[in-house]
């Protein structure tokens, strides 16, 4: 049987570590591109590429190849700064589509959207594909516009374009260095070093978690039924969603021991999209494809709690 080709990029983050794991296992064909790599521990077909300001990297593409494209700027705070940003990711868009046309190469490209375009919903609304997009930020707006030009040349023949829109994704993970994000992973490795807690507001906001593996599993579900799920937009969420302060008692059960909380006003400067409540419905993704979260919260933050004490020790 032919070995397939895949592309990961962004593969030194935290999904794409874990999604390298997995595809390591299967023994087909990797590329792997980001920003910055080990030079230390550089592994085969492994490639350091901006990938929105350099293009040199689609002379890796190959017919019928798989690109999960994780990359991306997740910075909130300093994406807002940047306003030329949306130019940018629009260059890229259509750079990228041109390219594989004018090289006559057929690829399936799955994007890792969010579920922040949906913007502020109200406490106790549940949303699902049909829901209106309100991006709020330039983060949002930048997604929104790959998502919609790729939608487009997804119609031509050279492309099997498929988005998901990822909630909170959270697992252990040794190297996160990321700004801005994994508020549970920041979370419990704050209750286990006894840091002061701090929770803006009431702390009774809402959001869905994923598990790193669940996530994994749905973009490895995604690849495989790539024709069927072609030109469609999914929300990847767990049907139940918790509040910060259901999360936090969730923490403390687990490490039996007092946690230091401070409930606190917003900052003023605080982007609204931070304020939100988010309850999803993964109902079209189940339907499509038969997957849905295995993962409990509890039993996920049970597990992170495990492997930082193993790790700290």
């Amino acid at each position: 049987m032919q070995k397939k080709n895949f592309l990961i990029v962004g593969h030194t983050g935290f999904i794409g570590q874990k999604l390298l794991e997995k595809i390591k296992k299967e023994k087909d064909n990797f590329f792997l591109i980001s920003r910055k790599i080990s030079k230390k521990d550089k592994i085969k077909n492994e490639y350091e590429y901006d990938v929105f300001n350099n293009y040199k990297w689609f002379k890796f593409l190959k017919n019928n190849m798989t690109i999960f494209f994780l990359a991306y700027n997740n910075n909130l705070y300093e994406l807002e700064k940047n306003r030329n940003y949306i130019l940018k990711i629009t260059k890229f868009c259509v750079c990228f589509n041109e390219y594989i046309i004018k090289k006559k190469i057929k690829v399936n490209f799955i994007f890792t959207s969010t579920a922040t375009i949906y913007g502020i919903t109200k406490q106790n609304q549940i949303v699902n594909e049909e829901f209106p997009d309100n991006p709020l930020s330039i983060y949002d707006k930048s997604k929104l516009y790959f998502e919609n030009i790729f939608m487009n040349y997804s119609r031509n023949k050279n492309l099997n374009f498929v988005s998901l829109r990822l909630t909170n994704i959270y697992g252990y993970y040794l190297h996160n260095k990321q700004l801005n994000r994994g508020f549970l992973n920041k979370l419990i490795n704050k209750s286990i070093n006894n840091t002061d807690i701090k929770i803006f507001g009431n702390g009774s906001n809402q959001r869905s978690y994923v598990y790193i593996d669940d996530l994994i599993d749905a973009l490895l579900i995604t690849a495989k039924k790539i024709n069927k799920l072609r030109s469609k937009i999914f929300l990847i969420c767990d049907n139940k969603s918790y509040s910060f302060n259901q999360v936090i008692n969730i923490i403390k059960k687990n490490l039996k021991k007092k946690m230091k909380i401070k409930k606190v006003k917003y900052p003023k400067l605080i982007h609204k999209i931070e304020k939100r409540s988010f309850i999803g419905n993964n109902s079209f993704f189940k339907k499509e494809t038969g997957w849905s979260p295995k993962v409990k919260l509890n039993f996920g933050i049970n597990k992170i709690i495990k492997e930082t004490l193993m790790d700290n020790k």
